[in-house]
């Protein structure tokens, strides 16, 4: 694939974004996040919790083909996988109102992730594997299922739903890296 190619090309790689995102959403990692939302909000209702989970995921994903694909392609890349989730919605009959509501909350959660991810990342770039990551994102992602002006010490302990989390996100990162990379090595292999 190249730059300028046909918009069915790149909603062929946003279905399998979206399948991707699918499958992370049924593996470990997401339970590990529900279960500290749980654990950080025992009221809240699990409707709540799976929304915040799908945002959540839906935003390392975007993030992680920002950070493979090629600049020239990735907005390309994103808008195939936006229409591709789309698509997947269409089934579910949702009115104008609440499909805008969706994507307002959608870009109030980008934008909320957007500066503890990049803070994080550069902290995960910088230590060892084996230390705990993503803390201003996880406690991001805990704030978002209940605002809490002075919100607990997450991090308390050593083994708690925060570290099991921190840990969850670093392992479906690598997962989701590593398949948007053979994505890239199969269809921009000139760019690469």
């Amino acid at each position: 694939m190249q730059s300028g190619s046909s918009p069915s090309l790149y909603l062929h790689l946003g279905r399998q974004l979206a399948q991707l995102l699918g499958a992370s959403l049924q593996e470990t990692s997401a339970e590990s996040l529900r279960e500290l939302a749980r654990a950080y909000d025992p009221s809240a209702n699990e409707s709540r919790i799976s929304a915040e989970v799908f945002l959540f995921f839906k935003y390392l994903l975007v993030q992680a083909c920002v950070g493979v694909f090629p600049d020239s392609e990735t907005d390309q890349v994103v808008a195939g996988f936006f229409a591709a989730l789309n698509e997947r919605a269409t089934g579910l009959e949702f009115d104008s109102e609440r499909q805008a509501a969706m994507e307002r909350l959608w870009q109030l959660r980008a934008g909320q992730y957007d500066h503890p991810f990049g803070q994080d990342r550069v902290q995960f770039l910088d230590e060892a594997a084996d230390a705990l990551h993503w803390k201003r994102t996880v406690l991001q992602f805990c704030q978002n299922v209940r605002e809490i002006a002075n919100p607990p010490d997450i991090w308390a302990g050593t083994n708690g739903p925060s570290q099991q989390a921190s840990r969850s996100v670093t392992a479906v990162l690598d997962q989701m890296i590593a398949t948007v990379s053979e994505m890239k090595r199969l269809h921009f292999a000139e760019s690469a």
